[in-house]
């Protein structure tokens, strides 16, 4: 893999597994089959790092992020659907953003990718994961998120759980930490055995950890940069911003993309909240037209 799991965090990862070469070679394929005119590309491939209770990671998660070029036409999303469908994958649920792009997250088995299509002729983007490889043997499920995964900010006290990591979500009268036998997180709101900061959803809104832009700042509209020139294309624009970090050196975003006409220019903007300090980042790019 050519990316771990962020700045702040060494590359200790293992060997891609057997899944995540299958994984790979699948998006490619269906890549292909959907723009054989276009070559796809892996923009990025990496790790997250699954942990439980110990800051030592108990396994790791392998994603890739793939592009579909379409600066010459858009791809339809029914036609990514089509493709997905077969090649064997399962669509799970559908949904649209408010500047008219679209998604699918589609399964296979204990595979997920999420396909993005920009409004327009943004750009279609796959973004699949494999289940998490434990690095030893391990009492543990697949947990709901990881923080590439999540469509939020993933909880830095259940580590996306949902669980309390006192009792680890058991009962809490059948032993665990607090005395008598009950953990602390009986008291809790959202039920016993539940990770209290989350409720136990494992994750948090970038509108419930506002607070956390504070310190690393926030490309709000207010301090947004002007557009930005070196790109022909809005794929190329996506290579270039799918590698910047924010101010806290995280690069895991969704990354939503549309374009614009102004001036005589097309624009295609960039924007998406960062995984980790739930900053809104923002980069617009003036584009030639064709």
């Amino acid at each position: 893999m050519t990316d771990t799991t962020g700045a702040r965090e060494p590359g200790d990862a293992p060997a891609a597994p057997a899944s995540a070469v299958w994984l790979r070679g699948q998006l490619l394929e269906i890549a292909s089959a959907l723009r054989p005119d276009r070559r796809p590309e892996v923009v990025r491939e990496w790790t997250d790092r699954v942990r439980w209770r110990d800051p030592a990671p108990a396994g790791h998660r392998f994603l890739f992020l793939l592009r579909v070029a379409t600066d010459d036409r858009p791809t339809p999303p029914d036609d990514a659907l089509d493709a997905f469908t077969a090649a064997g994958w399962t669509v799970r649920t559908q949904g649209s953003g408010p500047d008219g792009e679209s998604w699918t997250a589609a399964g296979r088995e204990d595979f997920d990718v999420r396909v993005c299509t920009g409004a327009g002729r943004g750009i279609t983007t796959f973004t699949g994961w494999t289940p998490v490889i434990y690095a030893a043997e391990q009492l543990l499920s697949q947990p709901p998120f990881t923080r590439r995964t999540a469509d939020g900010i993933l909880c830095d006290d259940c580590h996306g759980w949902g669980v309390c990591q006192g009792c680890g979500g058991r009962r809490p009268y059948s032993g665990g930490s607090g005395g008598y036998g009950r953990c602390w997180c009986a008291g809790n709101n959202a039920g016993p055995g539940r990770c209290v900061e989350c409720g136990g959803t494992g994750l948090l809104t970038a509108e419930e950890v506002a607070w956390l832009r504070r310190p690393h700042g926030d490309d709000d509209t207010s301090r947004r940069p002007p557009p930005e020139d070196g790109h022909d294309s809005s794929t190329g624009a996506f290579l270039a911003v799918s590698r910047r970090p924010c101010r806290r050196g995280e690069f895991r975003c969704s990354w939503r993309n549309t374009l614009s006409r102004t001036d005589g220019h097309l624009l295609s903007h960039f924007h998406a909240t960062c995984r980790t300090c739930a900053t809104r980042r923002t980069h617009t790019f003036r584009l030639p037209l064709h």
